[in-house]
């Protein structure tokens, strides 16, 4: 039953990491998103199966992966830092909102004063028992969700957004060397994705306590 209320951020943060990129790509003269249809509202044109039950499963998750030139930009370097660095501030201040909002929500409407109450309140409650325990619910699990996916694009691995800048920032031969080591790469990303020995996977491990700390900061402030 939880599972369910994992979807809406599952479905729409990395939706809303691919538009955003379609969007800044485009504001600097590339018409590659607009030629490939990327340049739209529709949500299922960035909506990528695979990397949607990977967010459900383990709150790491991708969308379809926005085509851009780097060519058509004034400045090709600050280009590539604008279009792929802007979705994932964006994913970052929309965990940050979220984790705010569910604290003012929790102050307002419980009234609840201290984080930890509200963390647990969140964790092990069933949510279809209220209408403010299922807003608190579906908004944590957005701030988690785009707060992991700010962190994941972080890795330099292809397609993430990290990669995309490293290489316009490396010398031939380096790029060479990640071009011929991409698919090995991405093997590894995806293995240290999914749960070892029933535990959680290695990246779970690593940034998940981080997400967590980011969103019990703000709650500290706001409740």
């Amino acid at each position: 039953m939880q599972y369910i209320y994992l979807l809406p951020a599952a479905f729409f943060a990395p939706i809303i990491h691919e538009w955003v990129k379609a969007l800044c790509s485009t504001f600097q003269g590339d018409p590659t998103p607009r030629n490939t249809g990327y340049l739209t509202a529709n949500p299922f044109k960035y909506f990528e199966p695979i990397g949607f039950l990977f967010a459900m499963a383990f709150g790491f998750g991708w969308g379809n992966p926005t085509p851009t030139t780097a060519l058509h930009y004034r400045d090709r370097k600050r280009g590539v830092l604008v279009t792929y660095l802007t979705p994932v501030l964006v994913n970052f201040l929309l965990g940050i909102g979220s984790a705010a909002l569910v604290g003012i929500i929790a102050v307002r409407a419980m009234p609840i004063s201290d984080p930890n109450i509200l963390f647990l309140l969140i964790r092990f409650s069933h949510p279809e028992s209220s209408l403010v325990i299922i807003s608190l619910v579906l908004l944590a699990n957005f701030a988690f969700i785009n707060i992991n996916l700010a962190l994941f694009n972080l890795i330099p691995v292809y397609p993430l957004a990290a990669n995309k800048i490293l290489l316009q920032f490396s010398r031939p031969d380096t790029i060479a060397r990640l071009n011929h080591y991409e698919k090995t790469l991405q093997v590894f990303l995806i293995l240290a994705l999914v749960p070892w020995f029933g535990g959680v996977g290695p990246l779970a491990r690593l940034f998940w306590p981080v997400s967590f700390r980011i969103i019990g900061f703000v709650w500290g402030i706001v409740v």
